[in-house]
C-alpha cells in the first residue's frame, strides 16, 4: 500500500482528475486536501471559458469519484467537493487574465512611491509584459498599462 501524504496527495489528485477535466473541457485550478487519512477531504476548483456551471461541477465530481474508486483502491477514503471559482475570484497566472479579456477588473498596484493605487478598467490585452485596461466609464477614454510586477492583486468586477 502506498503511504498517502498531504503533500503527494494533492499530487496524485492532478494525475487522476486531469484526464477527466480535459475531456469535459474542464481546467483544474485549485486542490486542497485536509482532514486525516481515514477521512480527507478533497476541494477542487474548476473553470473554463464561459464560465463552470453545477451541471459541470457534478458531472466532474461523479467521474472523478469513480475513478479514483478504481485506479486508488488501497487508496484514503476521501469526499470530494468540486466548485467554480466564483465571480469576484483572484486572478494571478497570465492565463487567468487571458480568460476574462474583455471584462472590467479592478487591479490593485504598487507604484514607485511603495503606495498602492486601485485601477479600474476593461482589460484589452494581456501581454508578456502587463496589462492593457481602458477605463470605459467616464466620458473620456482612459487607458492605463499596468506590468506585471506591479501588480498587487487584481479580481473581475462584477458589473450589474
Amino acid at each position: 500500500m502506498v503511504a498517502f501524504m498531504t503533500e503527494n496527495l494533492s499530487q496524485i489528485i492532478l494525475q487522476v482528475g486531469d484526464p477527466i477535466a480535459r475531456a469535459l473541457g474542464l481546467e483544474i485550478l485549485d486542490v486542497q486536501c485536509t482532514g486525516k487519512p481515514t477521512s480527507t477531504l478533497i476541494r477542487l476548483t474548476l473553470d473554463k471559458d464561459g464560465g463552470v456551471g453545477i451541471d459541470d461541477c457534478e458531472q466532474f465530481h461523479q467521474s472523478l469519484r469513480r475513478t479514483w474508486d478504481i485506479t486508488q483502491p488501497s487508496g484514503p477514503i476521501c469526499r470530494f467537493e468540486v466548485s467554480s471559482p466564483g465571480l469576484d475570484r483572484p486572478l494571478k497566472e497570465p492565463k487567468d487574465f487571458q480568460r476574462v479579456q474583455g471584462q472590467l477588473l479592478r487591479v490593485t498596484v504598487q507604484n514607485n512611491t511603495q503606495k498602492n493605487t486601485v485601477v479600474l478598467g476593461r482589460l484589452m490585452a494581456v501581454t508578456d509584459t502587463g496589462l492593457q485596461l481602458v477605463d470605459d466609464r467616464k466620458k473620456t477614454l482612459q487607458e492605463h498599462y499596468v506590468s506585471w510586477s506591479e501588480i498587487v492583486k487584481a479580481r473581475i468586477e462584477v458589473e450589474f
